[in-house]
């Protein structure tokens, strides 16, 4: 019999259980157990003790840039385990995600400026409102849509990497092992100098020297920040049974606000699409073009015509 592995989260007993339970009945459940295992260390960074599919789904998208069915099969492992938690009564299922159209990349949300101004409403009444959280969101939330940052790259910003005086975030060892300066509106500068005075008062000792804080002075975890970003744009009604808006879709929403500006002041994006490549960190090129294939009716028509908040094929 092989030994079920050993776990840490509030989850800890019904996923030993769980696997055991399957091994014993004659499953080999390896890949299944290595995920399960990521699962429990994602579990362990959450702030609450509930599951549900948005939970799931926070989990599953952690890892970028992997395939619709490598996508799928995180998320049938992690619903295979929380139908057993159900049957046994220690926790709810949670039904499977629609099919995709395609083996493609999913058409992303272009958030409007109406989205993103609910959304940072509701992060400011976030709980505990007398402490460092509300203010990490609101501040992060407002740098993924104004630079397009990948949320990896704001949550990794040390306070070395955060030069306010001349208005530039240095982002160390992105996704594809590269490094670069991201210069902010001076609009943004204002915002940060002011989170960075709230942080210092509910933190003066911080346990990191990360720039966003938790609110147990240490950096803030990925999983926290989009199970719980997840919670906002869904009572925010952005995230609907319909519209299956996410984190990432920040970052398309920067790229296409950025071809419409363009657009607006005659200039020549062809020109200008290297330069966005650059801002953005992408390795190549051609990456930058897949936040513009979402925008084809821009393309075609023009920025006035363009329709936001997910309509038609955007």
């Amino acid at each position: 019999m092989k030994r079920a592995p050993d776990f840490n989260s509030f989850n800890a007993d019904n996923l030993s259980e769980y696997i055991k339970f399957m091994v014993d009945n004659g499953r080999t459940f390896r890949v299944e157990t290595t995920i399960l295992k990521e699962f429990d260390r994602f579990l362990q960074s959450l702030e609450s003790t509930v599951v549900n599919s948005d939970t799931v789904e926070s989990f599953v998208y952690s890892k970028l840039d992997l395939s619709n069915s490598q996508y799928e099969k995180r998320h049938r492992i992690i619903r295979g385990f929380l139908d057993y938690c159900s049957i046994k009564g220690t926790g709810e299922s949670i039904p499977a995600p629609p099919k995709p159209h395609s083996q493609g990349r999913r058409i992303p949300y272009l958030y409007t400026t109406s989205d993103i101004e609910k959304v940072l409403s509701l992060a400011a009444d976030l709980n505990p409102k007398d402490s460092i959280r509300p203010h990490s969101f609101q501040a992060i939330i407002g740098l993924l849509y104004c630079t397009g940052l990948r949320i990896s790259e704001a949550l990794r910003l040390d306070i070395s990497d955060v030069d306010l005086e001349n208005g530039v975030l240095f982002i160390q060892n992105t996704k594809f092992k590269k490094s670069r300066y991201v210069p902010i509106h001076p609009t943004a500068v204002g915002v940060l100098k002011r989170y960075l005075k709230l942080r210092n008062h509910y933190s003066p000792s911080p346990k990191s020297q990360a720039f966003f804080l938790s609110t147990r002075n240490d950096r803030l975890a990925y999983g926290t920040f989009n199970a719980t970003f997840l919670q906002l744009v869904r009572e925010a009604g952005i995230r609907t049974e319909n519209r299956n808006s996410r984190i990432h879709d920040l970052r398309h929403t920067f790229a296409v606000n950025r071809m419409i500006k363009w657009y607006e002041e005659d200039s020549d994006f062809q020109e200008q699409l290297p330069v966005l490549s650059t801002y953005m960190g992408h390795a190549h090129f051609e990456d930058t073009t897949y936040y513009l294939n979402a925008s084809a009716e821009l393309m075609a028509k023009g920025s006035k015509s363009f329709k936001f908040g997910g309509n038609g094929n955007a």
